[in-house]
């Protein structure tokens, strides 16, 4: 069975299929369907990574990241800018601004 499931993986890489293509093969030859979950969490609604970056640019935190110059990640004023994003991303302004993102798509 082993086997069979890395045959399956090679195969399905070497031809391009998709994630969800690969785990449906390998699920079908046997394999519990976790076994290729994504190594990045579950994915995002478009409103969500918008609400994301609003909350980021709210924050301030954009402000540090300038052309190909790395922020200083230590001076007090991104800290306290990346604490407040933090916050915000962490408390009810998310879902607030999450479902904003999805009404405005409407």
């Amino acid at each position: 069975m082993q086997i069979l499931r890395k045959t399956a993986l090679v195969l399905a890489l070497t031809a391009g299929v998709s994630g969800t293509a690969l785990a449906q093969q390998v699920a079908s030859a046997g394999a519990p369907a976790t076994a290729l979950t994504s190594p990045y969490g579950q994915s995002l609604t478009r409103a969500e990574v918008l609400a994301d970056l609003a909350l980021w640019k709210r924050a301030g935190v954009d402000k540090f990241w300038r052309g190909e110059a790395t922020p200083d990640i230590y001076s007090r004023e991104y800290k306290a800018a990346f604490s407040e994003y933090v916050r915000l991303r962490s408390g009810p302004d998310y879902q607030a601004e999450v479902q904003r993102q999805n009404d405005a798509r409407r």
